[in-house]
């Protein structure tokens, strides 16, 4: 598409969408030492309520995506936010594990319903700027995962549990409303009925993705233990809430920044650079035991998931043709939530067993070696990957 035509497609609507989904994922993990503590529930229930979510959203992913390269982009990204504020209710209305867990399973599946279909429209709606999109849409990520946290926390210390979450579904439901047409982009539309897995027979496509994606082995941990361990500390509510939008700060103020150096670049190096120190930060968590010490550090892997995730959106948006950068983008989204999934629960048992030090002892090593493992299966390094045409 031409930047200059007469359908540019309005990507506004399109990064709203995915902050406000990333906003309400955040106002749940932020809420999570104070809903364990209302409804008496385990570190390991909570893992399994985030690991729900997780699991919901790679089954969505892996099966839906595709549907977006099909032209469908903008129905998705409605029904993902309905089923947003439908989840946000549900919160609202629980009385206690298997209600959290179901709700937090819709979550998942509406994330994996609507972002596939934001990624693959701001990936083609204006190739030539396809970096700096990208790092808008983060802006907004952040944005959202940033301010509606605090935002949230600030209600429940006015209020009560519940009216953060009918407020998130409000929002939700009003944003659907004024959203008018969304414009789907003009990239080639997909034809093909096979399934994203079978992208993994190319192995820069399978070794850029373990790459990209072994940040959420980090954040599959963070999210389940992160409010759990400064309530322990004795934190309160609102510092929970102001702790996201200070993690998240960095991460939003370098995205714009990474995605423009990426389209220059090809963002592979990058990319590892900063998902290295992002890593090797994350041990920190488990050496200091005060609550602002803790959210120092965790503004310091912020900034390296800042750089290194964008850059390597980018890097992974290269990797296969326009008529399937849905599919693509599904394969990232699951294969993000199965490490994430994976490792909430795993993150919450060793919280559960032996505290901080454990899970930040291990999660960091896992988080490096499936870098490794990524390098090693891409076959090429860090070398720049020229996009196939669509079809090939």
């Amino acid at each position: 598409m031409q930047i200059d035509g007469a359908r540019t497609p309005r990507l506004l609507s399109y990064y709203v969408a995915q902050g406000l989904c990333m906003g309400s994922l955040a106002s749940v993990v932020t809420l999570l030492g104070d809903l364990r503590d209302e409804f008496g529930l385990s570190e390991t229930q909570l893992g399994l309520i985030v690991g729900a979510g997780f699991l919901a959203a790679f089954v969505t992913q892996l099966t839906l995506a595709r549907v977006a390269d099909r032209g469908h982009a903008p129905l998705m990204v409605r029904i993902g936010l309905v089923a947003a504020g439908a989840s946000m209710v549900g919160f609202a209305a629980s009385t206690g594990f298997s209600t959290m867990l179901g709700s937090r399973a819709m979550l998942g599946i509406a994330i994996g319903v609507a972002q596939p279909a934001i990624r693959r429209t701001v990936i083609l709606a204006d190739p030539a700027h396809t970096g700096r999109n990208l790092g808008r849409l983060g802006v907004f990520e952040i944005v959202g995962f940033a301010i509606t946290p605090a935002a949230a926390a600030l209600l429940a210390e006015a209020f009560d549990l519940d009216v953060p979450f009918y407020v998130l579904a409000g929002v939700a439901g009003a944003t659907v409303l004024m959203m008018g047409r969304l414009e789907a982009d003009e990239g080639a539309a997909g034809t093909r009925t096979t399934s994203s897995l079978r992208l993994l027979r190319d192995r820069v496509v399978a070794g850029t993705l373990v790459l990209v994606t072994s940040q959420f082995v980090m954040i599959g941990a963070w999210e389940a233990v992160w409010a759990v361990s400064l309530v322990d500390l004795g934190a309160a509510t609102w510092e929970v809430g102001v702790s996201f939008t200070l993690f998240a700060i960095p991460m939003g103020a370098l995205a714009p920044v990474a995605g423009a150096w990426a389209q220059r670049t090809g963002g592979m190096r990058l990319c590892a650079g900063g998902l290295f120190g992002a890593a090797a930060a994350g041990v920190l968590l488990g050496v200091f035991d005060s609550v602002w010490s803790l959210v120092a550090v965790s503004m310091v892997i912020g900034i390296g998931a800042g750089l290194g995730f964008t850059a390597g959106l980018y890097a992974y948006s290269q990797t296969v043709s326009n008529d399937r950068q849905a599919s693509s983008q599904g394969l990232m989204g699951a294969t993000e939530v199965l490490l994430a999934g994976g490792t909430s629960v795993l993150g919450a048992w060793l919280y559960d067993i032996s505290g901080r030090g454990l899970v930040w002892t291990v999660i960091p090593a896992l988080t490096a070696l499936t870098m490794l493992g990524g390098l090693l299966w891409r076959g090429s390094g860090l070398a720049e990957y020229v996009r196939p045409r669509a079809g090939d």
